[in-house]
Formats: structure tokens, sequence, C-alpha cells
């Protein structure tokens, strides 16, 4: 996911282009900084890519044209259907790689494409299912993160 350094730039070039962002600046390093708002602030300026692939995915579950974004809501369920945990990964690695973006370096480290190739290469070689479920609730953690910042959760 997108982490505070992450932020911190995203914020610095909001104001470079003219958006007032000093209250989160003022914060930034003090336990008072809100990420969840300050991502909001960011994604209501300038939407992250990050934010729009999760939205799609949400759509194309929506329109009944994917299963992926179910697949990754209900990962906590899927702990045993190692078939699933890992069909869903690849899925999801297939779909971060046809998403359009301009800065790709960047949308495929919040998309977490690096630790997906990682852990498919654990269990290709080891056949240990544990860190992909662990990924695969952390993806579904910055999906809930990003519900949030477009407002889809309260």
């Amino acid at each position: 996911m997108i982490s505070k350094q992450d932020v911190f730039l995203l914020l610095t070039e909001l104001e470079e282009s003219g958006v007032n962002c000093q209250e989160f600046f003022d914060t930034i390093y003090t336990n008072t900084f809100d990420t969840f708002k300050a991502l909001k602030f960011i994604n209501d300026n300038k939407p992250l890519d990050l934010i729009n692939f999760y939205e799609k995915l949400r759509k194309s579950y929506n329109h009944k044209s994917s299963k992926l974004y179910k697949n990754i809501v209900e990962s906590d369920e899927i702990d045993e259907d190692q078939t699933r945990i890992l069909t869903t990964l690849s899925a999801l690695l297939n779909q971060i790689l046809q998403f359009k973006v301009d800065d790709k370096p960047l949308f495929y480290r919040h998309a977490r494409a690096d630790e997906i190739i990682k852990v498919l290469d654990i269990y290709f070689n080891t056949y240990d299912i544990r860190p992909a479920q662990k990924l695969l609730t952390l993806i579904k953690a910055d999906l809930v993160v990003g519900e949030f910042v477009n407002g889809h959760r309260k």
C-alpha cells in the first residue's frame, strides 16, 4: 500500500501544483497524523492510480464480469482452498499488469506486484501457502482502505 513517505511525496507534489497541504505537513511526523484523511485529501485533488484500480475491480464485480473483487474480500474464508488463493493472486497480478497508468513502477509497488510474485515463487518452490494467505489478507486491507478513501465505506 501507500507508505507514509509516499503520502509525503504526494502531498509535496500537490503543494507544488498550488494546493494548500500545510495542515497535513504540520502533523505528518506526529501521532496525530491521519493517513486516511490525507489519502482522501490527495485522492480528491489528484486521483490515485491504486484507488482507481480497486474501484475498477469493484465495478467489474458489480457488473458481474469478474469475481476477483469478491475473492479478495472473502480471502479470510478461503484459507484452506489453495487453488482459489493462488488463482486470486495470479488474476490480481494479471489485472495489475493490464491497468493503464503513467507511473508504472510506483503503481506496481503500491499494488504489491512484486510481493505477489514472491509469494507465488515461494509456493511453487516449497508448496507453503501461508505467505500467499498473509499477502491476500494485506491486499484485502489495502482494498478496504481504498473504499474508505473513495467514500464507499465509512
